[in-house]
């Protein structure tokens, strides 16, 4: 573990999640539990026995907002990062890591429904030229700004901010093996399908989802190492001109698209969704007395 987490983590004091009587146990813990690898249950229902922490920063990667305490992952999804730094700084590009899990995985209250199980993990669009030349400091990770690369309201790419590196980032992401699938918004899936070079395989495991506008996320296959982990068929289809991909364009999805805004603006404090129902395993990751 870097000493630059090692520091973060000792200062950090857990929050426990309240919101009307609600009690959410994963986020008070701020350290892993013992044991080796493995993982139990699923992307969106599941836990992460033994996570470890990443090296903070290495060729081609740093890892940013470390004061969320959200960097621990699965050994595969650190040695992931690794490789695509190692591929990607040649070309120009750092990779700047946020969310993967909470260090004994486990449901979030707000941030994300997924990201349970240390294979899920949100890497930025934005390339701060700094990070090209010189480790970022602790502060500086902390305030860094988010680039868009869509707009939501107009469900389009901000040509001035797009740049074919991104097509390199998403295939060089994608045709690495580990990779199950990738979410971004609809309208750069849109873009990439543009130019016909780009519908090749890779292409399927790019997925349209909600949001996804400042950065990619990335999940991972279940490793080997993990029988209990729960996986999901792999994405086939390279998608460009089918109903469910146009769908995101049609007028059944602006309404609703305009439904969720009015939602939220109506509902800016909404009670937190129930936390789904863990593989049993979890209650004893939870409960473990976690490495010191």
């Amino acid at each position: 573990m870097h000493k630059n987490i090692i520091s973060l983590l000792l200062l950090s004091i857990a929050a426990v999640a309240t919101a009307g009587g609600f009690y959410n146990p994963w986020e008070e813990i701020v350290r892993p539990s013992t044991g080796e690898h493995q993982i139990f249950g699923g992307y969106n229902a599941g836990c992460l026995q033994g996570a470890s922490a990443p090296r903070d920063t290495g060729n081609g990667f740093q890892y940013i907002e470390l004061s969320r305490n959200k960097f621990w992952g699965h050994v595969s999804t650190h040695r992931f990062i690794e490789r695509m730094g190692s591929v990607l700084r040649p070309q120009g590009m750092s990779l700047l890591v946020a969310d993967v899990s909470m260090p004994r995985g486990g449901p979030f209250t707000w941030d994300h429904a997924s990201h349970q199980v240390g294979l899920d993990m949100d890497i930025e669009f934005l390339q701060d030229p700094r990070s090209l030349q010189r480790d970022l400091t602790i502060d500086e990770r902390e305030r860094l700004p988010k680039y868009y690369l869509a707009d939501q309201d107009a469900n389009a790419v901000i040509e001035k901010n797009w740049s074919e590196k991104y097509v390199t980032m998403l295939r060089t992401f994608a045709q690495d093996d580990a990779v199950h699938v990738m979410f971004v918004h609809p309208s750069i899936k849109k873009k990439i399908c543009e130019n016909p070079a780009n519908r090749q395989s890779w292409l399927a495991k790019v997925q349209p989802w909600w949001g996804h506008d400042e950065h990619v996320h990335v999940r991972l296959k279940c490793p080997a190492d993990s029988p209990n982990c729960k996986s999901k068929p792999d994405f086939t289809e390279i998608g460009c001109d089918t109903q469910e991909f146009l769908w995101w364009f049609s007028e059944e999805w602006r309404q609703l698209y305009e439904a969720r805004k009015k939602w939220q603006r109506d509902n800016p404090n909404p009670e937190p969704e129930p936390l789904p129902s863990l593989p049993t395993q979890c209650q004893s990751v939870l409960k473990d007395v976690g490495t010191r």
